[in-house]
């Protein structure tokens, strides 16, 4: 027989045909004489208790002779019908005993475990944190084996980092809010945050201008009423050139009223004008320019 001692301290006393299926128990035997009560096999930390009854359970059933395949082959695939933690630890303990067979197995029935299932899924299976970044999950996978689907993927992992490059590009990192008392502060608010203030802003300082223009209208429409009511009473403003054609203007226009309240009294022309108007517009002051200008207002009128 031959004596095994685990990490933690517990000795057993193990089968020697059982106990030298294991590559690095022979070694540790042949080279330098351990295996004794007083000198057992020291195993590596990851076979535990729990994990070398497993081990050697596996080994005692593929050790005897009258196995058949197919009586193998239905051990196997009931031994591996662990939970995922205590299988992984399985194929630990047998990786660190450099047990091929049962690296085999156990590795195969991880696979199968992962086969079709996201990295969520496999992380959620295994019980796995997600400290990766978005950077690390968008690494090209390597394809050793020039695979048209990983290709495919690489692909894929090269457009969304791409993406990802151009909205860290719009989204500038925050910076510490400057002035006194602000010992690193930053500003947490968003950009979306950021434009609803300065639109707020703008809309205050648009609110002001609109009174502002409002206040201007009520002026010009006082300005116009006082102009209206100087008309009514003859009376002609007067402001440089502009002054002088809104008098003009207005005088065109009470004539045209004139003329036609005459003519749906049935007065005739003759009666109307006169030769003394004529010369009165013939020898106009006005600037001819200016008389085109009247002329148009009159015929819109």
């Amino acid at each position: 027989a031959i004596w095994m001692s685990t990490a933690d301290g517990l000795t057993k006393e193990v089968e020697r045909e059982v106990a030298l299926l294991s590559p690095l128990v022979q070694r540790e035997v042949m080279r330098y004489g351990t295996g004794s009560k007083e000198s057992p096999v020291l195993l590596p930390k990851q076979v535990g208790p729990d994990m070398l009854r497993l081990v050697l359970e596996y080994c005692r059933f593929h050790r005897a002779p009258d196995r058949s395949d197919k009586e193998r082959k239905i051990f196997d695939e009931r031994f591996v019908k662990l939970d995922t933690r205590r299988l992984c630890e399985l194929t630990s303990a047998a990786d660190s005993l450099d047990m091929k067979p049962m690296v085999d197995l156990t590795s195969r029935a991880l696979a199968r475990l992962i086969e079709g299932k996201t990295p969520e899924e496999i992380r959620s299976t295994f019980h796995l944190p997600d400290d990766l970044t978005e950077e690390e999950k968008l690494e090209p996978v390597r394809n050793s084996t020039d695979d048209p689907r990983i290709r495919l993927l690489n692909r894929l992992y090269a457009r969304k980092r791409k993406e990802l490059q151009h909205r860290k590009a719009l989204d500038p990192p925050r910076r510490a809010l400057p002035g006194p008392g602000n010992d690193g502060v930053t500003d947490e608010r968003s950009v979306e945050d950021l434009l609803s203030f300065i639109d707020g802003d703008a809309d205050k300082e648009a609110d002001g201008k609109a009174k502002s223009k409002s206040k201007k209208k009520k002026a010009k429409k006082k300005v116009k009423e006082d102009h209206g009511a100087a008309d009514e009473q003859g009376i002609v403003l007067e402001k440089g050139d502009s002054g002088v054609m809104e008098g003009a203007l207005n005088h065109r226009m009470m004539r045209a009223q004139e003329v036609q309240h005459m003519m749906s009294s049935g007065a005739s022309l003759d009666d109307i004008f006169c030769e003394d108007d004529f010369e009165d517009e013939l020898h106009s002051d006005l600037d001819p320019a200016m008389k085109e200008q009247l002329d148009r207002g009159v015929e819109a009128f």
